[in-house]
């Protein structure tokens, strides 16, 4: 471990020893920081902008007029699961008022995680892989990474909130509206900043920094459900940034004086931080993983070695998918209530000729959402492996009688396993949820598993690609980030943007067989497994043909 001294080149020291100038050297790791995190940054708003987008769309496709928008405040505003999800639904005067409560508030907690997860990028991770030490070997002063990490998570919060709020204009929003959306967005995407900075000093590893970040973010979401949901417990929205965020309630009041209860958290939380980056040795925290056993024959073999390393990486992934899936599956059963009063959804059923309740239709569709996600988890795999190899791990891995096929197979394996496991507690969620919430067991439990593994070869050809990106070229396996966003905007999403056919057919998940809504076909499935092996045995012989490290 080791402890933190003044570099020679430091100004002056304070009493207690350390540099008097704390941001020495600001600007360069400024530029730094936006240079690494501007495409991650691009690529984000992007998300959020196309998501109000849709958004908007079908609010003004599916509720044109007053008429139509005070039956669906009669309706889904009024049931305790959207309420716990999205929260009441208050102001029907306008399609930007409804916008924002159908995607307000998650989008909101978004935006949150996202800026916690930049800020922990650019602390805990850089200090994970040894290169914050080597910043501070230069003349740069124990708070100017902080300092800068905050900085361009500030900046990036800033761009956010002001492209989804300006995005309500066009929808008759008032300018005072707009700008407590502007606030509600911001104040919180900097709560999220300190409660990472914090996050990041106490942890010792960014994995855990980052979870502990979300779960923070992400138990205030529950907590204002909580409050939204039961009559009694409208305390519950006083104590996290999430309920202060609601309180400012835009289109209904605009009370910005709430924000402040976030821009103070994010206060006290980069104070704490300052300290303690001045206070403690490198690679320090208050949070730790458990350390191994000195001597075990529980990983003698390459299967054992990539089950401990993966095994509580993809523990995270299933529980957060479970706890999301069961609070969509609780909201389950009250879907169909969206149908009521509303001929225009009714006609829309009845003309894609299908078959099944609109209750049905929204469990199909939130699987085939989770599916990209668990293809995701193996894109984190593949980058997991890529810094197995950059740290040199993998190369100390090869140099036991452990073959390069053996290796490559044994980790593609685990990305292919996680994606069954994932949507496999997608399921379970699904089923949970639906089944506390009153919509039955026996029926919930067959659509739903046979929906789910629907989606399992779409999920394999995306998680095989990004495996083999890491054994074709290491470096091309951010991309894979790139093509999961694409899939899911060409497949589960291909309707908002009326593209030409032949753009949609590019994303796995257009070719799932939408089960069981509608009769099962094994054509798409066997193609798209036959891709997944192509795409496997492409990346096993051009990791066996590259030089390692």
């Amino acid at each position: 471990m080791t402890t933190l001294h003044s570099p020679p080149s430091a100004p002056t020291t304070s009493r207690d020893g350390y540099p008097a100038h704390y941001f020495a050297g600001l600007p360069t790791l400024l530029r730094l920081v936006a240079r690494r995190e501007w495409k991650i940054g691009l690529i984000t708003l992007a998300v959020f902008l196309l998501i109000n987008l849709a958004t908007a769309t079908s609010i003004n496709s599916m509720y044109p007029t007053p008429e139509k928008r005070v039956s669906l405040q009669r309706g889904p505003g009024s049931n305790a699961a959207f309420r716990f999800l999205l929260g009441p639904l208050r102001d029907i005067d306008s399609a930007a008022a409804v916008t924002v409560w159908r995607a307000g508030l998650f989008l909101v907690a978004a935006l949150a995680v996202c800026a916690a997860l930049m800020v922990v990028r650019q602390t805990r991770k850089e200090e994970e892989l040894g290169r914050s030490e080597l910043v501070r070997a230069a003349a740069t002063g124990s708070l100017a990474s902080l300092a800068a990490a905050v900085i361009v998570a500030t900046v990036f919060c800033v761009v956010v909130a002001l492209g989804v709020s300006l995005m309500l204009l066009p929808l008759d929003a008032a300018g005072i509206d707009v700008a407590a959306v502007f606030i509600q967005y911001l104040s919180t995407g900097l709560a999220g900043i300190g409660i990472a900075a914090v996050a990041a000093q106490i942890a010792t590893t960014s994995h855990i920094a980052n979870l502990t970040a979300s779960t923070v973010v992400f138990i205030g979401y529950a907590l204002r459900g909580v409050a939204d949901a039961i009559n009694g417990w409208d305390w519950l929205r006083w104590v996290s940034p999430m309920g202060w965020a609601e309180l400012i309630a835009p289109f209904n009041g605009n009370h910005v004086g709430w924000a402040l209860l976030s821009l103070s958290v994010c206060a006290v939380g980069l104070m704490i931080a300052g300290w303690v980056v001045a206070h403690r040795d490198m690679d320090a925290g208050l949070i730790a993983p458990r350390p191994g056993p000195a001597q075990t024959a529980r990983l003698g073999s390459l299967p054992a070695v990539a089950r401990r390393l993966s095994g509580p990486m993809l523990a995270s992934w299933a529980g957060a998918i479970v706890v999301y899936a069961s609070v969509v599956g609780f909201m389950q059963p009250s879907i169909d209530d969206l149908a009521r009063d509303n001929q225009q959804i009714m006609s829309l059923i009845e003309m894609t000729g299908i078959n099944a309740t609109l209750s049905e239709l929204f469990g199909t569709t939130i699987i085939g959402f989770l599916a990209v996600a668990a293809s995701a988890w193996a894109v984190s795999v593949a980058t997991r492996l890529r810094s197995e190899e950059t740290e040199a791990r993998a190369e100390f891995v090869l140099t036991t009688p452990t073959s390069r096929t053996s290796y490559f197979l044994t980790y593609a394996g685990v990305a292919a396993l996680g994606v069954v496991v994932v949507l496999a507690a997608a399921a379970v969620g699904m089923v949970v949820g639906n089944g506390i919430a009153g919509g039955g067991w026996t029926t919930a439990v067959a659509n739903t598993v046979i929906a789910a593994a629907a989606q399992i070869p779409a999920a394999l050809v995306i998680a095989t690609f990004a495996v083999a990106l890491y054994g074709l070229a290491p470096r091309l396996v951010p991309a894979g980030w790139l093509i999961v966003v694409a899939a899911f905007l060409l497949g589960p999403l291909a309707g908002m943007f009326d593209l030409p056919q032949w753009v949609d057919d590019l994303s796995p998940f257009t070719h799932t067989p939408k089960v069981p809504v509608m009769p099962m076909e094994w054509t798409p499935v066997a193609v798209m497994l036959a891709i997944a092996v192509v795409f496997t045995v492409a990346g096993l012989i051009g990791f066996r043909r590259r030089d390692v490290g």
